[in-house]
């Protein structure tokens, strides 16, 4: 008799998210095992863990900029069809800072635990195809470029884009990543209006002073 899973048997996103970030032995998270216990959802988890930052309130200044270099190294492996992120030894070894740990293990697995409510695996054939992982490589790519801007209001937006396609990729979902392929769309049509607008103010600015 061939065992079936259960949708009930298999362990939330939460959870999951919440074991990668487990200290070790020496009481410190590495960034290399974290990678190591995502294993094929290493993609996922990882973009998951760069866009929860940007949800916090109150960050350094050049934090957005750092996420966005790094959502876009990750994006460029996707690109290029590594199936794990691949990140150099001395990278892999570095510890995780305590406070980002605290945030990731608190208001992580917090919005986790809400988008778990409407997010399973749906599609699992269509997540891993190469073709669409490739363009959501390309959106991120996108949107890693708008949040390290210095476009005011346009942190936000971005990383919930990045953070659904991380939830899509770790939980298998395709919807998800859908969705973050409409966020991008949207946030390239806000960027082609403001170009717009901006323009227009310059031309009128213009022939107001006479030039």
């Amino acid at each position: 008799m061939v065992s079936t899973e259960t949708h009930a048997s298999v362990p939330r996103l939460s959870e999951l998210f919440a074991r990668t970030l487990d200290a070790n032995a020496d009481g410190v998270v590495v960034l290399g095992e974290v990678l190591d216990r995502a294993g094929d959802r290493g993609y996922g988890f990882l973009l998951i863990l760069l866009a929860v930052p940007a949800f916090i309130p109150v960050l350094p200044p050049g934090t957005s900029g750092v996420l966005g270099a790094l959502m876009t190294l990750v994006a460029l492996q996707m690109l290029f069809g590594l199936r794990q992120p691949w990140f150099p030894k001395r990278w892999r070894a570095k510890v995780l800072a305590p406070k980002v740990v605290e945030a990731l293990q608190t208001r992580g697995v917090a919005i986790l635990r809400k988008i778990e409510k409407i997010s399973h695996p749906r599609g699992r054939r269509f997540v891993r195809n190469g073709l669409i992982l490739k363009i959501s490589a390309a959106v991120i790519i996108g949107l890693a470029l708008v949040l390290s801007s210095p476009m005011p209001f346009m942190n936000t937006l971005p990383a919930a884009g990045v953070l659904l396609i991380g939830v899509g990729l770790a939980n298998r979902d395709i919807y998800f990543l859908t969705a973050c392929w409409l966020i991008g769309v949207t946030v390239t049509l806000i960027i082609v209006f403001g170009i717009e607008v901006l323009i227009r103010l310059g031309r009128a600015l213009r022939e107001a002073v006479g030039f």
